[in-house]
């Protein structure tokens, strides 16, 4: 009996807890969403929390019919699926390569690899690197820095571990090379993996500024982020010279206009989520355990 209520105790305070993430994880979200929704005069007076008040679309229409946001639309789309499609080329190569027991120098490269996640040589050696490959100021230089991430190596290659090598072997003897191993037995019952890999990287190519603001400077070939970043740094100071033509009300509504550039930027990548779902957990949890 004590040890059903030392349970059912736990299981309280775990709900609890978890409850508590999600409203503070939801909260700042939800009232972004709110204030991008709310009239002006609701946001000047601070009335809006996680709802909107008196829904207003103005800020979307200001945000939309902004030239500069298509532009990064178009180029953070175009970042992340050439980025994502070479990231899952090189990270399923590399993992399966590295998963082969029979590689020569296997832990050496590992170890290799490994290395990289401790030690790098910084900004100023990259940037060198990015300038004298002739890259700078062009799609590569945001692609391929980031082209391969050691950690979903490692993820995806403690998945390819827990394969039967007896599969291999027997697509081996009907003549399969190693590579028509990988596309035609190994990668089509890996999609969990391959999915939430994919996630992983899609995320980092569509949320990515640092790498853009560091090796761009042509403004038509910024991603979205970038415009999102000097719009929410910069804007309170453009919209406080603006401050003599425009009303307070009319003013704080540039609020609203940060705000809603905000949802229309992260809308897109999280609409992909609830798709592979049903995959997420499962390629999650694939490669954390061998076998």
């Amino acid at each position: 009996m004590r040890a059903k209520i030392k349970d059912k105790i736990f299981d309280i305070c775990v709900i609890t807890f978890l409850m508590l993430v999600i409203v503070v994880t939801l909260y700042p979200f939800l009232h972004i969403a709110a204030v991008s929704l709310s009239s002006a005069k609701a946001v000047s007076q601070y009335k809006v929390s996680f709802y909107p008040i008196g829904i207003n679309l103005d800020a979307y229409k200001a945000v939309l019919a902004n030239r500069s946001i298509w532009t990064g639309y178009f180029n953070t789309i175009l970042y992340t699926v050439v980025g994502t499609a070479i990231n899952m080329v090189l990270t399923t190569l590399t993992a399966y390569a590295l998963s082969k027991k029979e590689l020569y120098g296997r832990k050496f490269f590992s170890a290799m690899f490994v290395f990289t996640m401790f030690f790098s040589g910084g900004m100023i050696p990259n940037y060198i690197i990015v300038k004298n490959l002739g890259i700078l100021d062009s799609m590569w230089a945001v692609i391929l820095p980031p082209a391969l991430s050691t950690y979903n190596m490692i993820i995806m290659k403690t998945y390819f571990e827990g394969f039967s090598e007896e599969l291999e072997d027997a697509a081996r003897i009907d003549g399969c090379s190693p590579l028509g191993v990988l596309l035609r037995i190994i990668l089509p019952v890996s999609t969990p993996i391959m999915l939430t890999i994919s996630l992983y990287y899609a995320v980092f190519q569509w949320n990515s500024y640092f790498h853009p603001m560091l090796y761009l400077q042509t403004k038509n070939k910024f991603p979205l982020q970038v415009f999102l970043q000097q719009i929410l740094i910069s804007g309170e100071t453009a919209f406080a010279n603006a401050s003599s033509s425009i009303d307070s009300s009319q003013l704080l509504v540039s609020e609203s206009v940060k705000y809603a550039t905000i949802i229309v930027a992260v809308l897109p990548i999280i609409m992909i989520y609830p798709f592979i779902q049903k995959y997420f957990t499962k390629g999650a949890l694939a490669g954390s355990v061998k076998g």
